[in-house]
């Protein structure tokens, strides 16, 4: 939630810099709203503020539009319906932070909004602020200076009111190092495990008994409605070859755009690491910097660095490249690293730094200031870019001339022979199944389902493809006579039968174990294994040779040396397991003085963004917050 609101106050700084155009379009998809005092159609209110239809769809516009851009394909129906619901929650939510920042007094000045524009990367030149630049973005983005700084400075007060809240989370020594304490335990349990398959053979079913488990769950049997279709497809490819892009436009885009093409000031560089491993304590922390002050002696003596990088370095991804990193910016590496990376001039070496994951050698090779990737080095990106939105409304405009024709009289197959396009057609398929040549396509799945007898489907649009359906044949569901499931049914009554026997047995060998039976003496008579996990803590999930159980992760953690054996017998699937504690490892205060930094700005950021989840629901239980809107 946290790493989300911070994302919010700065969201019209990631529109600009990536040089996003935003649009206001209206959707009136499942609209149902109410008018406002001067006209305008209300989308909410809360606590007698309202929200306008204009701000739902711009700030839905937004989210579609970054949407988009960061996954570079349509939304499928299902994802547009929850970014509608994510719109119209942001703003309710906001909405609520900015009363309460009034309330509390919080408001941001005049010179503040200046200054906070004036160091925006996106509207600065060589480093300094440029009005022309900051005008020229906000045209780009069809928005006035005036509304920009509105809404920069209701971002702000945003800002200084989640910066109050957090100030106000606080960690004792106590509480940090109990949740360090809780972190880094550790358990090792024993335990022997029950096949249901092993019992299976045992089981014998009566034809009785067999129709009894046929009445009783025969409605899992039923067969599903399924459909046939023939289809339409348009797709991208076939209209991208045919678009060309003129020069002015690549020059246009990119001169509309260049903040999307900024780049903050960044080095090309190489790293040596020695990485220090979590259980090592300050011992492994001491043989790891040990180890990099050797490698940083041999550099001294003239021994080549990526030489020395493939041999020697223990970062598995770039190693085998000479420890090269690419072009680093500030912030992307971690504490350490940026402050002696960013000092250093080309070609020079870094004595030993200590980094996020141990101790590094650095070099640099390349320093590039903060700028605008020059037109050439981008302009195949922007020239693909442009082609790829100009392939996509050819395609559509086409799909939908087809649509408007089969509408007025023609169906798919006789509008596929005057165009010399190709009919598909599918086999038959269940609601919500795999569809051969489709995948699985909700919209497409739904749409089919919804055709009536020579009908054709609205046009529907997936990624780099539109499609235009007609039904062929649909089969009602039914529901098979026992003699057509027989076999499911005689397979479905064995497995629950082993099942319950399984368990049956391994909760009787519980209660032998619990009552002070050696475990390798059980093991042995029942011709079992005794195995054991290895250690692992609260956070795996996944235990060694048992699975994912959370049940079993969290019990785990609950057992002593004095009760070792919890009450119950663990299930999963076919499977019953039998536990005890073999052993329990506590975190170590060494460990705990040598990381307590780096823990403590762990568990603070989520005790901050504990608090503020909390505290934005209790403002939302408390407010009056009424929607006119179905999304």
């Amino acid at each position: 939630m946290l790493g989300w609101m911070r994302k919010q106050t700065r969201s019209w700084f990631v529109y600009i810099a990536f040089g996003i155009i935003i649009v206001v379009f209206v959707f009136f998809y499942g609209w149902g709203g109410k008018r406002g005092a001067r006209g305008q159609t209300i989308a909410a209110e809360v606590n007698g503020q309202e929200i306008t239809r204009y701000q739902y769809d711009e700030s839905y516009q937004n989210l579609w539009t970054l949407s988009k851009n960061l996954y570079k394909r349509e939304l499928s129906g299902e994802e547009a319906k929850q970014l509608r619901q994510r719109a119209l929650d942001d703003l309710v939510e906001r909405t609520l932070i900015l009363q309460e920042a009034k309330r509390w007094g919080l408001s941001a000045t005049l010179d503040e909004v200046k200054e906070q524009i004036a160091h925006t990367p996106a509207f600065q030149m060589g480093g300094k602020f440029s009005k022309e630049r900051y005008l020229q973005q906000l045209a780009a983005n069809r928005m006035m200076p005036s509304e920009f700084e509105r809404t920069m400075r209701a971002n702000m007060q945003l800002s200084k009111l989640i910066d109050v809240l957090q100030t106000t989370a606080k960690l004792s020594e106590k509480e940090l190092f109990e949740l360090y304490r809780l972190e880094s335990e550790k358990v090792n349990l024993r335990f022997f495990k029950l096949d249901a398959l092993d019992f299976e053979k045992r089981i014998e079913v009566l034809p009785e008994a067999i129709q009894e488990h046929y009445e009783s769950t025969k409605e899992s049997y039923r067969v599903p409605a399924k459909v046939k279709v023939k289809y339409l497809s348009f797709d991208l490819p076939r209209f991208r070859e045919e678009v060309k892009i003129a020069p002015e436009e690549i020059a246009e885009f990119y001169k509309a755009n260049q903040g999307r093409f900024m780049h903050r000031k960044r080095v090309k560089a190489r790293q040596i690491l020695m990485e220090v491993k979590k259980e090592g304590g300050s011992k492994g922390e001491e043989e790891a910097r040990q180890k990099a002050e050797e490698v940083r002696k041999r550099i001294e003596k003239g021994e080549d660095f990526v030489q020395l990088a493939k041999k020697l370095s223990q970062d598995n991804a770039t190693a085998a490249k000479g420890g090269d990193l690419g072009y680093v910016e500030s912030g992307q590496v971690g504490e350490g690293f940026d402050e002696v990376a960013f000092s250093l001039k080309p070609g020079e070496v870094s004595p030993v730094v200590k980094t996020p994951r141990g101790f590094s050698i650095i070099k640099v090779e390349e320093v590039q200031e903060e700028g605008v990737e020059p037109l050439e080095k981008v302009r195949g990106t922007i020239e693909e870019e442009l082609r790829e939105e100009r392939a996509y409304e050819l395609t559509k405009e086409e799909a939908q001339r087809a649509m408007s024709k089969i509408y007025r009289g023609d169906d798919v197959v006789s509008y596929a022979e005057k165009k010399g396009l190709e009919v598909y057609e599918t086999d038959f398929f269940s609601e919500g199944e795999f569809i051969t040549g489709i995948g699985k396509n909700k919209d497409f799945n739904e749409a089919a389902f919804l055709l009536k007898p020579g009908g054709a489907s609205p046009l529907i649009g997936a990624e780099k493809k539109f499609y235009i359906l007609q039904l062929v044949e649909k089969r009602e569901s039914y529901l098979p006579g026992l003699e057509e499931v027989k076999e499911k049914v005689i397979k479905s009554l064995k497995k629950e039968r082993s099942q319950g026997a399984a368990k049956e047995k391994a909760e009787q060998l519980l209660e032998e174990l619990i009552s002070g039976t050696p475990m390798d003496q059980m093991a042995a008579r029942e011709n079992l294994t005794a195995e054991e996990t290895g250690l692992f803590n609260r956070q795996s999930g996944f235990i060694n040779k048992i699975g994912f159980s959370e049940d079993l992760a969290r019990d785990a953690f609950y057992l002593t040396y004095k009760s070792p054996t919890p009450q119950k017998v663990y299930g999963m699937g076919n499977r019953y397991f039998i536990v005890q504690l073999k052993e329990r490892r506590e975190g170590e205060e060494e460990a705990f003085q040598s990381q307590k930094d780096a823990l403590r700005e762990r568990f603070l950021t989520q005790k901050r963004e504990g608090r503020l989840t909390s505290w934005l629901k209790g403002l939302k239980d408390k407010a009056k917050i009424k929607t006119f809107l179905t999304v």
